[in-house]
């Protein structure tokens, strides 16, 4: 008897892609993937995507996903730059230098969104820079990684690159100063 050989067709679908095609809104979901085992092996070499498209990081490892998480990147006054980057400084706790809140003599908040390279600080007050955990620097310019408030696909930022605490925190643990390669681009990465 001749049999002829069929092959079998799988749909089998990794974790990752179960978790893309799982959600009918993705990328704007506030989900976070994690692949506990690739995280595990990421310290120092994994590489960053934030596509500004999707407003979605993506960290690979060996060429996989080890995480995905939505972002919140500069808005259309202050986009975040396009680029090739690398971490160049990290600290735990930072405030900006630059944008924060004006509280006036008596210590009463003024303009919560305030500018202090552009505006004067009341007379008598103060300026006070928002805080930036998980700071991790990648232009001279002051654009930087770090924890923040974060919307689903949407652009919020004066040009840094937004990301969920736990997330940032995750990110900064495995980041490696002048080593971890930060890629920002408009379109979904071609990985």
């Amino acid at each position: 008897q001749n049999h002829a050989l069929t092959p079998v067709c799988t749909n089998a679908q990794t974790p990752y892609e179960r978790f893309v095609s799982g959600s009918r809104k993705y990328p704007t979901v506030m989900e976070v993937y994690l692949d506990d085992a690739l995280l595990e092996k990421a310290y120092g070499k994994g590489t960053i995507y934030i596509c500004l498209g999707q407003q979605r990081g993506r960290l690979y490892v060996d060429g996989k996903v080890a995480a995905d998480w939505p972002v919140s990147t500069g808005a259309d006054r202050h986009p975040t730059p396009t680029g090739r980057y690398r971490v160049r400084l990290m600290k735990k706790e930072h405030a900006s230098n630059r944008y924060g809140k004006f509280f006036d003599a008596e210590g009463k908040c003024v303009d919560n969104n305030a500018d202090a390279f552009t505006q004067p600080v009341p007379e008598g007050g103060r300026f006070e820079g928002s805080a930036m955990p998980n700071w991790m620097r990648l232009t001279y310019s002051g654009i930087g990684m770090h924890t923040g408030k974060v919307r689903a696909g949407r652009t919020l930022s004066h040009g840094c690159i937004r990301t969920p605490s736990r997330m940032a925190s995750e990110l900064f643990d495995i980041t490696v100063t002048r080593k971890t390669r930060i890629t920002v681009t408009k379109d979904v990465e071609s990985c």
